[in-house]
């Protein structure tokens, strides 16, 4: 399948989510793991009925990994990483702020990039090698390369002042982080000791990269995996001058 042919499968199964959470009535917990909402469950399963109907393997916030077919999904397989709905407490506050994000990723390696802003309507897209966009204008990071110019968003509580301009917490890794690909904000950090998944920020890190952002982790991990068990702590920002202050910082924080 081409670069072109899988993004239009994600808009599929990004739609379907929006269909999903149009037609959602229940916003409390699922009930079946902590800080999953009813609506997790609903949207992952229309975002998977497309992708596996395409078939495509699945990385999965909500249910892991599994095939179209029900085999064993080997490590060389080119698996989708999704999160169908990331800022899930946003949403179900109805907090303006939250996406469905999707990452091709092929041999450890970013291919194909969406997230899917639901409340605002705004979709950044990225194929490796061919630049990232914004509702398909391109976009580039800001560039900035000094802290105290810079406003920065975060995931979490910092321990000190890092020197910022303005400071932003929004609630959702995936768009947060697209903010910062279309130079709206200068950097983004978690702020916790390795808070998230692969699904928060995979579809982000190729966004930011083809956007001319940098992309790190604190404690110099890889980001991409397909470890559904495991958690980095992901950082990007407009410039390599302003990630290292940025890490700098963090670090000091641990």
């Amino acid at each position: 399948m081409s670069a072109d042919a899988v993004m239009e499968v994600f808009e599929r199964a990004a739609d379907a989510v929006a269909e999903v959470l149009a037609a959602t009535s229940d916003w409390g917990p699922s009930g079946l793991r902590h800080s999953q909402y009813a609506f997790d469950v609903t949207a992952d399963d229309a975002c998977r009925a497309v992708l596996h109907g395409a078939g495509l393997a699945v990385l999965s916030e909500e249910s892991g990994v599994t095939a179209p077919d029900g085999s064993t999904v080997s490590a060389d397989r080119p698996v989708v990483v999704v999160d169908p709905v990331d800022g899930s407490t946003n949403a179900s506050r109805q907090v303006p702020w939250y996406a469905t994000a999707l990452c091709l990723v092929v041999n450890g390696a970013p291919q194909v990039a969406l997230v899917a802003n639901h409340a605002s309507g705004h979709r950044w897209r990225a194929i490796a090698g061919r630049g990232a966009t914004r509702d398909r204008v391109p976009i580039s990071s800001s560039g900035c390369a000094e802290m105290r110019r810079a406003i920065v968003a975060m995931s979490g509580l910092p321990s000190h002042h890092y020197g910022w301009a303005q400071f932003r917490v929004l609630g959702a890794s995936a768009p947060d982080m697209c903010l910062v690909a279309d130079g709206t904000l200068d950097a983004w950090c978690d702020m916790n000791n390795g808070g998230h998944g692969v699904w928060d920020y995979a579809a982000s890190v190729l966004i930011c990269t083809e956007a001319g952002a940098v992309v790190g982790e604190v404690e110099g991990r890889d980001l991409i995996h397909l470890d559904h068990t495991a958690r980095r702590s992901p950082m990007v920002a407009a410039s390599t001058d302003l990630l290292e202050v940025l890490a700098e910082h963090r670090r000091r924080g641990r």
